[in-house]
């Protein structure tokens, strides 16, 4: 009876079949590589001359909108991000002159492939979004982005600057 259970135990395990003449193996291997990016500012975000106490804006596919373009892996998803003031500050005036700047749920487009705003996805720049490079040979996403902004009536006469800082990362 142990000689039986012994053998049906034995008959159970998993085996390897080996071929008459001895045994081969072989690894696979794959390497998965990210290319960089790079991100050039085509033109910044330019509300041109501003008239005190009237708000104004610039749609992100309007003449005067910031635009980038970023080159990165053909097909590869991304994370689009922003980093946004709530005001520009009047770099000519003395400290603490500053403009309110704001952007809206649809301040901002991403377009892969293609430098032309028309037919751009339009997003949030304060909630950010899921973009895609192009296919080959150019595979490329442009951004643009919009605003508004609001000086108060007795706002200094000036030049307003900030900094709106874009991220991309890989998915």
């Amino acid at each position: 009876m142990t000689r039986r259970l012994l053998a049906a135990l034995l008959l159970a395990l998993p085996t390897r079949a080996v071929a008459q003449g001895g045994l081969g193996t072989f690894t696979a291997d794959a390497v998965v590589v990210t290319v960089g990016m790079t991100i050039v500012t085509v033109q910044d975000l330019n509300f041109g001359t501003v008239p005190k106490g009237v708000a104004t804006t610039v749609a992100p596919a309007g003449a005067t909108a910031g635009q980038w373009q970023i080159t990165g892996s053909a097909n590869a998803f991304v994370t689009i991000a922003f980093t946004l003031p709530t005001v520009l500050t009047n770099i000519q005036a003395l400290p603490g002159s500053t403009m309110p700047i704001s952007f809206g749920l649809t301040s901002a487009l991403w377009r892969r492939a293609s430098n032309n705003p028309a037919g751009a996805t339009a997003f949030s720049p304060a909630l950010g979004t899921v973009g895609r490079f192009g296919p080959p040979p150019n595979p490329t996403i442009n951004v643009w982005i919009g605003g508004t902004v609001n000086p108060a009536a007795a706002a200094k006469p000036g030049i307003y600057q900030g900094t709106i800082i874009l991220s991309l990362t890989y998915l």
